[in-house]
């Protein structure tokens, strides 16, 4: 028999306590204004983003912070554009307010170091494409030589990093990894050899043929990814995947659909959600001819579980929205 007035005293605890005990983190904007942020549900990480460029003695900093989801990681990215250093950091921790902006540090850029040595290009000054290269010190014994590439066909600009080059520690390292379909290609190279990135700018039509095909389209059900828009490519190099992810990139948009070729590190979702910038995202992959054609049975696919929450741009993209910001070769939207 139960105690008497129980439930009642149970009903009001319920009410007065919340319902979830969500992870806190500092939100602050670029131009600095901070408040306390309650994460989302599937968002288990606080994260602090910090943009520099050197050039001389100056430098300019620009400071992000925010909630991230579970498989954020620490990752670094520099490279030089004419006699500037741009330099990205990503650092996540996972303590209620551990991102607290540090305003008594005074950042330095070391001028020499005993690390790793990469070649450096960028497309804001098609130093990348006219082989204008540059040498660049690394930062830590963790950075590697690297080579991103990234072509967004149906949002491209003229000032779009397509290409860089440089240091940095990044997921999907060593690579190489990358996905591409019809209209987007992403590719990530890693190597650890004194500029070892060296070399014309990669082009997806020079990556060899696998021998595999996969579905391609994205957008949504009636635009982007209708019936009439999907259709096979062949996939090249790394990408012997074909990959399905679906997800959201607003809060009342319908399913955003993405199919294409991909490396397995992509199966993961980490880098379909910051690539496409989704969120709640759910990803297939398999590795027969047309084995992700709409009609297929989603379940028999391999793949990486739904990942709610919000997802964080990339290090990569993040450069190519932050990067430009100050006029210049810079400049941004």
């Amino acid at each position: 028999m139960g105690t008497p007035g129980l439930l009642p005293l149970l009903l009001l605890v319920q009410a007065c306590v919340p319902a979830t005990w969500g992870l806190r983190c500092m939100r602050c904007d670029r131009a600095g204004n901070c408040q306390v942020e309650e994460c989302a549900p599937g968002q288990d990480l606080c994260r602090t983003t910090v943009l520099r460029v050197w050039e001389d003695s100056e430098e300019l900093e620009v400071v992000e912070t925010g909630c991230a989801h579970p498989e954020k990681t620490n990752r670094t990215m520099s490279y030089r554009i004419g006699m500037q250093i741009i330099t990205l950091t990503e650092s996540v921790c996972g303590l209620d307010l551990c991102n607290r902006p540090n305003t008594g540090r005074v950042p330095t850029f070391p001028r020499r170091s005993r690390y790793l040595e990469c070649v450096s290009c960028a497309s804001s000054d098609l130093s990348c494409e006219r082989g204008w290269d540059n040498s660049l010190q690394c930062r830590s014994p963790e950075e590697q030589c690297l080579e991103v590439v990234t072509h967004r066909s149906l949002e491209d600009s003229p000032e779009d990093e397509r290409y860089s080059r440089g240091c940095g520690n990044l997921p999907g390292c060593p690579g190489p990894t990358g996905f591409h379909n019809n209209h987007t290609f992403h590719f990530l190279r890693c190597c650890n050899t004194t500029k070892c990135n060296r070399g014309p700018v990669l082009e997806l039509q020079n990556l060899p043929l696998n021998g595999l095909q996969c579905y391609s389209c994205q957008g949504n059900s009636t635009h982007g990814c209708s019936s009439e828009e999907t259709s096979l490519t062949a996939c090249r190099g790394p990408m012997n995947q074909c990959l399905e992810a679906t997800g959201t990139d607003g809060l009342r948009a319908p399913p955003y659909i993405v199919r294409g070729c991909a490396a397995p590190s992509w199966c993961q979702g980490l880098h379909v959600a910051e690539a496409f910038r989704l969120t709640h995202l759910n990803v297939s992959c398999c590795t027969g001819n047309g084995c992700n054609h709409p009609t297929k049975d989603a379940q028999s696919r391999r793949g990486g579980a739904p990942r709610p929450g919000p997802a964080y741009l990339s290090l990569a993209i993040t450069l190519l929205v932050t990067a430009r910001l100050w006029g210049g070769p810079l400049l941004c939207t």
